[in-house]
């Protein structure tokens, strides 16, 4: 699973602790999900897919295999 949340949350100029505030997580979870340590809930990828304006699918991508 391959997620761009961390760049949409740069381009949105929010600091970790901010967009984690407006997900309703702490800040280590978010940050455990942007670097791929863990995936995240149903409920995180649709409120972080709201508040970016953008398609789940758009945030979360699964990846294909290498070749």
């Amino acid at each position: 699973m391959k997620n761009v949340i961390k760049i949409k949350r740069w381009e949105a100029g929010l600091k970790q602790y901010e967009l984690a505030f407006l997900l309703g997580c702490s800040a280590t979870y978010l940050s455990m999900v942007e670097n791929n340590r863990v995936e995240a809930t149903k409920e995180f990828k649709r409120k972080a897919a709201e508040i970016f304006g953008v398609r789940v699918d758009e945030l979360f991508q699964v990846e294909s295999g290498k070749h």
